[in-house]
């Protein structure tokens, strides 16, 4: 059985490149600041190559870490020593890297966005990989790129605004999507790699199609969802702040509204969209953007008297639908440009898959295109999106202090684990504070991961997948009793 266990970790290690000698980091670093630079700075360009050079008197270094690492690796049981031990000579040598040539200087090169610890593999966290695991899969495209680095602010605010009933972070969901999508894309399913089979169905290079497409598709699709909730988070988390804040006040308030304009190209943009998609697709996706609502509805006045018992929660009803999946897509087409620009240049073909994709991955029902053969990108992203749940925080207030709340980010699943010979996956939900905190109800999680995956159909172009669910609780001795579970087939 090919077993793998699935978590940050292995998100972590499958973005990392660690260079094992000092040439293999040398050429890591001079490839990532040429990415950086790009086209813009052909002077840049030259005093890199002209460092490369100079740098060739440090080739006895890779000797060094070697005997270095052979040396510690006799220490043994020691390993909290080890590990200091090792920073220290890796610090070390990275210092006389920099005394022995002017590599400090690269980062004076104009405006490189350059994070040292990504080439050097120290990678903690996924939100600070974000951005260059981006650049360093060639995406180069300043609109797509600008989105990207948009997203840990976006997840920032929404954080801040959305407190336990709005919130599901995005940034390092996107993240683990894209690599547990091109973990999959380069697997033998049978009749081929799955990159492959997908190519095949949709005339997008193989290679385009795992280091650029697939890497947009998973890193942008959930771009709109701060738009698609801002409203009703701001509303919800604000005014009911306010409302608990002041309960001997009469308070009176018009609601925020948010919404797209037409004023400008976006009907353009949407038909893109909407090119050759069924019927019932083409009218969820202008469900997804209220079209053709010309104006915003004016917000009727709140007024809340004061009560003994404190203002009862104030529950906003948004007449604007905004569904994030087509807010992502729109995004995507106006960061390529003009929308005549978009059609009739070709290199934009495998750009409008990706676009359509991320427009239909998030409706509540059952459409054509979630069939893999008519669009096997959709259903893809839809398949991993369902699949990615481990490490998915959930913020919950609870009272440190008479005065004081503390936000603390829990959530339910660290790992998931795949069975990669019957395609089946693994969710073993046995976090009991988690489950506590957050009112955990398993029944009620099981129907709604099984209504989301049987959303999608295989075919016979993809293999059948199968999701179990357990819900365990663990006793005072460490020891797993099942108590509920669920088999979804799809």
């Amino acid at each position: 059985m090919t077993e793998f266990v699935i978590n940050d970790k292995w998100i972590l290690d499958r973005v990392s490149a660690e260079s094992k000698t000092f040439s293999n980091w040398l050429n890591n670093l001079i490839d990532t600041v040429k990415k950086s630079v790009g086209d813009d700075n052909p002077e840049a360009i030259e005093k890199i190559e002209k460092e490369k050079n100079n740098l060739n008197s440090l080739k006895n270094l890779d000797q060094e870490i070697s005997s270095a690492m052979n040396e510690l690796d006799s220490l043994g049981f020691l390993g909290s020593r080890i590990r200091k031990w090792t920073s220290n000579i890796l610090t070390d040598t990275i210092t006389k890297v920099k005394e022995s040539s002017n590599i400090a200087e690269l980062g004076q090169l104009g405006d490189l966005d350059l994070d040292l610890n990504f080439i050097l593999g120290k990678r903690k966290n996924l939100s600070s990989v974000l951005f260059d695991t981006t650049k360093e899969r060639g995406i180069d495209l300043k609109g797509i790129l600008y989105l990207i680095k948009s997203l840990p602010d976006l997840e920032a605010f929404l954080y801040s605004t959305s407190v336990q009933k709005y919130y599901r972070d995005h940034t390092e969901h996107a993240l683990r999507v894209a690599v547990l999508g091109d973990f999959l894309l380069e697997q033998d399913f049978g009749n081929g790699t799955l990159d492959s089979i997908i190519s095949d169905l949709t005339s997008i290079k193989k290679r385009d199609l795992r280091d650029k497409y697939w890497w947009v598709t998973g890193l942008l699709h959930d771009i709109g969802y701060p738009l698609g909730k801002m409203t009703t988070a701001v509303n919800y988390s604000l005014l009911n702040q306010l409302l608990k804040c002041y309960p001997t006040l009469d308070i009176q308030f018009s609601p925020l509204e948010i919404g797209l304009s037409w004023d400008g190209k976006m009907e353009e943009y949407l038909a893109i969209l909407e090119h050759g998609l069924s019927k019932k697709a083409r009218k969820f996706i202008k469900l997804g953007v209220s079209y053709l609502t010309e104006k915003l509805p004016n917000p009727s006045t709140q007024t809340f008297l004061k009560n003994k018992d404190g203002h009862k929660e104030f529950e906003f009803n948004d007449p604007i639908n905004l569904d994030h999946g087509v807010i992502s897509a729109l995004c995507l087409l106006n960061s390529l440009g003009e929308p005549e620009e978009i059609q009739k240049n070709d290199e934009y073909f495998g750009y409008i898959h990706v676009a359509r994709a991320i427009a239909l991955h998030n409706f509540k029902t059952k459409l054509p295109e979630y069939n893999f053969k008519n669009s096997p990108l959709t259903f893809f992203l839809m398949l991993i999106d369902e699949i990615q749940e481990w490490g998915r925080p959930i913020p919950v207030q609870i009272r440190d202090t008479y005065f004081t709340t503390e936000l603390k980010k829990i959530s339910l699943l660290d790992e998931i684990t795949l069975d990669f010979d019957d395609f089946f996956w693994y969710m073993q939900f046995k976090n009991q504070e988690a489950k506590k905190l957050m009112n955990f109800n398993f029944k009620i999680f099981a129907n709604s991961k099984s209504e989301a995956l049987k959303r999608i159909d295989h075919q016979d172009n993809f293999r059948e997948t199968t999701v179990k669910l357990q819900d365990i609780i663990v006793d005072e001795k460490k020891k797993h009793k099942v108590i509920a579970e669920d088999i979804i087939s799809i």
